[in-house]
């Protein structure tokens, strides 16, 4: 059974978090300042398989601004405190394991927050990956491969939601990834876009 655009956004955890918003206590002011970068990223296990390389891009730490496909095009970032994704080396440099939080916790301490972990399987020639959040309080099983030139994601649990994203590389400190739903017609559309800047580390 297809789902209309408007059940898939609503269940689809990171997928939709970034343009959701939730019952959240309001900020000190007087505290509220973004959180530092990580800036302690690691690097690649030298046996670490070579397409590790596809995913590096979310090494760092990034400023992200949410976008909707509207009639007339993306539209302008969503208003308010924006999200923050970092990414590390993680398990030795063998995997790669990045954090989302919406909006940065440092302006909105009790902001709804989810952990990635990915690691490539040369055996299906796919990453394996593993997403669980504070919002939906589950696992769920994604995987991501290249296709047709982008690299591109998709869930395999729950089987219930359906799922496509893809990402682009503008530059070294500029990427956004694009989210997909199915439309009545059953062709995927674009939804979603959470576009990335890198803040520096001093």
């Amino acid at each position: 059974m297809r789902k209309s655009i408007g059940s898939v956004i609503a269940i689809a955890g990171l997928f939709a978090a970034a343009c959701t918003t939730e019952a959240l206590a309001p900020p000190d002011p007087a505290a509220a300042a973004p959180i530092a970068p990580r800036c302690d990223y690691g690097s690649p296990h030298p046996h670490a398989p070579a397409e590790l390389a596809q995913f590096s891009f979310l090494i760092g730490d990034f400023e992200i601004t949410s976008h909707i496909m509207t009639p007339a095009g993306w539209s302008p970032p969503r208003p308010g405190p924006r999200a923050r994704w970092n990414g590390w080396y993680s398990m030795g440099g063998m995997m790669i394991t990045d954090e989302w939080y919406d909006p940065d916790p440092g302006l909105q301490p009790d902001a709804p927050r989810g952990v990635n972990v990915r690691m490539y399987d040369a055996e299906s020639t796919e990453w394996i990956m593993m997403w669980v959040a504070t919002r939906t309080k589950r696992v769920q099983d994604l995987r991501a491969a290249m296709k047709g030139g982008k690299l591109t994601m998709w869930q395999v649990y729950p089987t219930k939601i359906d799922l496509l994203a893809d990402f682009t590389i503008e530059d070294d400190d500029h990427w956004y990834r694009v989210s997909y739903v199915q439309d009545d017609a059953g062709e995927w559309v674009p939804q979603y876009k959470l576009r990335a800047t890198r803040i520096a580390c001093d």
